[in-house]
Order: structure tokens, then sequence, then C-alpha cells
């Protein structure tokens, strides 16, 4: 398909054309899953975060910018979803709740448990990223700089940084999935 024809379907998207966006959807879709499954593992997160990406467009369709390569705008809108569905993932890994000041004995043994198995479950998942890795994802998310300035500290590219936080991220999903799987069988038995 021409890039003339695609910016046509994506002015007639901007216009409300179902048919526009019903094009764009099936031409791209199964390029977008082959791309996101390379950026994660998680088949169904892929699927529906393509899904997802298809309604945001539809609900933004108005305020759309203008596209030079649709194909590659497609491309980096997954990306960055997925990246964030990522981050939010290893967000709540770490996140604590607070509780109410008052609590009982028992919960505060409980809550005590509970975060100590956290700490455990967090450091085993730290333990599968090597030390580069490792250092990416405390610069990225605990002291919350730029990829850029990551780059710049550790003294390498910034793709390099993107690349290796993306990787660290990858591997702690996959991780992450075992263990639930794991703990999914024990307690269903």
């Amino acid at each position: 398909m021409s890039a003339h024809t695609e910016q046509i379907h994506w002015q007639h998207l901007k216009m409300g054309d179902r048919e526009a966006f019903m094009f764009l959807y099936e031409t791209h879709y199964q390029a977008l899953f082959a791309f996101g499954c390379r950026v994660s593992m998680d088949r169904e997160l892929v699927k529906d975060s393509i899904h997802e990406l298809f309604c945001e467009l539809w609900d933004r369709r108005s305020r759309l910018p203008e596209v030079e390569n649709i194909k590659s705008y497609l491309f980096t809108y997954l990306k960055r979803k997925l990246l964030r569905e990522s981050q939010d993932a290893f967000a709540s890994l770490t996140d604590t709740t607070t509780i109410p000041a008052e609590r009982s004995y028992e919960e505060m043994l409980v809550e005590m448990q509970s975060d100590e198995d956290t700490k455990q479950r967090v450091q085993h998942l730290l333990s599968k990223l090597t030390p580069g890795q490792l250092e990416m994802i405390r610069l990225k998310y605990y002291e919350q700089l730029s990829y850029e300035a990551i780059a710049q500290r550790l003294q390498v590219q910034p793709r390099t940084v993107y690349n290796q936080v993306s990787e660290a991220l990858k591997t702690l999903r996959k991780h992450m999935q075992v263990f639930s799987s794991l703990l999914l069988f024990l307690f269903v038995r």
C-alpha cells in the first residue's frame, strides 16, 4: 500500500469515516501484533494494547496529528503503550499501600509479613537482571532520571539505555508471570 493511500485513509479517519478506520486496523493489525510480541512476551497484553490503541485513535480522531508515516506512528504508539504497561506492573510490585493507623496486633504482623514477602519477591525478580540493567532500572524508577540523563551519567547512548530498560522490564514481566502461575497452581490445588 502506498504512503499516499494511507494518508488519505488517515485523513478520512480524522473526519470520522469508519471504513477508513477499519481499513487502517485491518492493514496494520498483523504487523503491529508481530512488532508488539517483540516488545512484550505477553501476547494477550499485545492484543489488548492494539485494540486499546485503535479505540483511542477513534475516540481522539478529530484531534489526531498530521502524520507522515502512519505505520511508524502506530508502532511508536504501541511500543509506548506496552512499555507503560510494563512500568505500571513494575510500579505495582514495589508500591506499598497505606493502612489506617488503628490496627490490631495481628493486622500489623500480617502487614509486616506481606511487606517482607513483597520485598523478597522484588529482590528475587531484580536478581534476574544484569548489573547494567539493574543500575538503569534504579536510575530510571528510583531516581526518576530521564533516558538522556541516564545515558549521560553512564556514558552510553540514550538508545542503549532505552533498550536495556525495555529488556529488563521484559525479564521482570516474564519472571512475574512464572511466579504468578506457580502461586496460582499451588493455591488452586
